[in-house]
């Protein structure tokens, strides 16, 4: 299956490569998924020259729930409909009210997205929104149109990302991690279905409806989806979030929903890990370890089986076309397991006491160190670039060693 160690905001512009032919893309896809495929350490010399990060020590997130009333101009077709009662987030062009229906007093979330901002964007992750309806994907509920704003109107998901209950709990369960991966999954067979593309799942893209253990799973952030007219239809635009970005996209060939599923595998990884699979300072390092499924599974901070290993490497596949789908995936033993239908569960944090005395890398980072710092930054296009242009050289290099070594090695008895 490949590497299972068991040693233990600014967008960039996005940017459309040339098509190519078919035929040439489908054997240039093979090539450098045989390429750079998954390889087997050695377990012991690379724990010894890899130490796992310290743990433990990963705080609560802060609250970002303000009570004062914001002051901002409203659509008086919004204040007549709904009550305004808090701002909950704030970003460089938008900001994110609580707001309550007042007939039926149920609660809502309002994006206010001003003119300033991509609509470009905005628009796409309305035409996505409006066309879908399902338990674990967020509900869009009406728009309201003025001429230099938009005000959104979302179904509340008042139980937080996914990111900070990894950051107060340290990390989940194995039994949690299956039942968030499920919903998910379920979520994300729906959408493949309807040949939309996330493009950018992560745990902050990843909302609970309310506080409890056993809230419902709610995909969020459309705004780099990707809607296809034709099944089959391949996708070449560089976006999303360094450390969630599938090997296809690095490698600059057309690629499909399966990115989806490979972020899929990063986030399992997280929730039952609180670290980041694939983490480097340096971007091209980073890019490197992801191309080439380079990843560990520490058992100071594993909590899943040898089963939940194997469903995650059967996702951080290099060569998407041995890569699960969403459909496939919800059938896989891991995530089948007991099937109940309601799981109330208490996760309990690692004790920090027991990590302390270890030294973290730049290369292994928790969860937290790694989303915050990087928050909202998007891959750059011209750093793919500049690697796609590396790894061709480097293939063809290989590939001239191996030709040369073939020629030249001894079957001889010794």
């Amino acid at each position: 299956m490949g590497n299972k160690h068991s040693t233990g905001g600014t967008k960039q512009k996005k940017r459309v490569v040339p098509i190519h032919e078919p035929g040439n893309d489908r054997k240039k896809q093979s090539f450098l998924c045989n390429l750079f495929a998954k390889t087997r350490f050695d377990p012991a010399a690379l724990a010894s020259t890899c130490p796992p990060p310290i743990g433990g020590e990963m705080p609560v997130g802060e609250a970002t729930m303000q009570r004062e009333r914001p002051g901002m101009r409203l659509d008086s077709r919004l204040v007549c409909k709904y009550e305004v009662l808090s701002v909950i987030g704030k970003g460089s062009f938008s900001q994110v009210l609580r707001v309550r229906h007042r007939q039926n007093r149920e609660y809502f979330a309002v994006k206010l997205v001003s003119s300033s901002s991509d609509f470009g964007a905005v628009n796409n992750e309305l035409t996505i929104l409006s066309r879908v309806q399902h338990p674990f994907v967020i509900r869009l509920e009406e728009v309201f149109r003025s001429n230099s704003k938009l005000f959104i109107v979302m179904e509340m998901a008042s139980g937080g990302e996914m990111y900070d209950r990894v950051v107060s709990k340290g990390r989940y369960t194995e039994v949690e991690a299956r039942q968030a991966v499920r919903m998910l999954l379920n979520g994300l067979a729906y959408l493949h279905g309807l040949k939309i593309t996330h493009r950018d799942l992560k745990p902050e893209n990843l909302l609970y409806s309310d506080p409890r253990p056993e809230a419902r799973l709610l995909i969020t952030d459309f705004g780099l989806a990707h809607q296809a007219t034709v099944s089959g239809e391949t996708m070449k635009d560089t976006c999303g979030t360094p450390e969630y970005i599938a090997p296809e996209t690095l490698l600059r060939v057309p690629y499909t929903e399966k990115v989806d599923m490979w972020a899929v595998g990063v986030i399992t990884y997280i929730l039952m890990s609180g670290i980041m699979p694939f983490d480097d300072d340096c971007r091209s390092r980073l890019y490197t370890h992801i191309i080439t499924a380079n990843y560990v599974y520490y058992p100071q901070y594993w909590s899943g089986s040898e089963l939940a290993k194997q469903f995650v490497d059967s996702l951080l596949e290099t060569n998407p076309d041995q890569r699960l789908t969403a459909l496939d995936a919800l059938q896989h033993d891991w995530v089948l397991g007991e099937q109940r239908p309601h799981l109330h569960i208490s996760i309990k944090a690692r004790p920090a006491s027991d990590y302390n005395s270890m030294q973290r890398t730049k290369s292994t980072r928790s969860i937290r160190s790694v989303t915050r710092s990087d928050h909202g930054h998007r891959v750059d296009p011209r750093e793919v670039d500049k690697l796609a242009q590396d790894l061709q050289r480097l293939a063809k290099s290989r590939a001239q060693s191996q030709q040369q070594f073939q020629a030249t090695k001894h079957y001889g008895i010794f």
